[in-house]
C-alpha cells in the first residue's frame, strides 16, 4: 500500500489565518460602504450627501420622508430640505403639506467675497465652512408648523448645523 502524503503541521494554522483574514477583510469592506441617504443609518440619522456641491449633512430620524430641491442662482446654488407637515395653517411654503426647515447655500469664494455685509446671504445665513474654494452657509426656519413644535429643538438644530462637512 502506498503511503499517504501528510501536510506539514504548520499548514493548518496558516489556512486558518487566511480564512479568518478573508472573513475580516470582507466584513471591513462591507461595513465601510456609504449609508443610503433614504434609509435611517445604524446611528439613527439620515446621512445626506451632495457630491456635486461637496458637502454632507446628518439629519435626525424625525426627518423621515424628507425631500430636497436644488435651486441655481447667478452667484450661488441652494439645496432646500423639505419635511412633511400635517398643519393646515402652515402657509409659509409654496409646496403644500411640506415645511422647509433647512437651506444650505453654496457660494464660490469670489462670489461670497463680493457680497456686501447687508446682502441677504450674509444677513440671513450662518457661514459654516470654507472648503475647496466654496463657502457653505446654512439657514433654519423661523416658523415651525404646529406638528413640529414638540419635535424641533435647539439641540436638533445645533446637531444638524455641526454635522455640515
Amino acid at each position: 500500500m502506498p503511503k499517504s502524503k501528510q501536510f506539514p503541521k504548520w499548514i493548518w494554522p496558516l489556512i486558518l489565518v487566511i480564512i479568518v483574514g478573508g472573513v475580516l477583510l470582507w466584513w471591513v469592506i462591507n461595513n465601510k460602504a456609504e449609508p443610503n441617504m433614504d434609509e435611517l443609518g445604524k446611528d439613527n440619522l439620515y446621512h445626506y450627501r451632495n457630491e456635486d456641491l461637496g458637502f454632507r449633512l446628518d439629519l435626525p430620524s424625525e426627518f423621515i420622508y424628507y425631500q430636497t430641491e436644488r435651486f441655481n442662482a447667478t452667484d450661488y446654488t441652494e439645496i432646500r430640505f423639505f419635511i412633511p407637515t400635517s398643519d393646515p395653517a402652515y402657509v409659509y411654503e409654496i409646496v403644500p403639506s411640506y415645511a422647509r426647515p433647512i437651506v444650505i447655500r453654496v457660494y464660490s469664494e469670489d462670489a461670497w467675497n463680493q457680497l456686501k455685509d447687508d446682502d441677504e446671504g450674509k444677513q440671513n445665513f450662518e457661514k459654516k465652512m470654507v472648503k475647496d474654494g466654496r463657502v457653505y452657509v446654512i439657514q433654519f426656519w423661523d416658523h415651525q408648523p404646529a406638528d413640529w413644535q414638540d419635535k424641533w429643538s435647539d439641540d436638533m438644530k445645533s446637531a444638524i448645523s455641526e454635522s455640515l462637512r
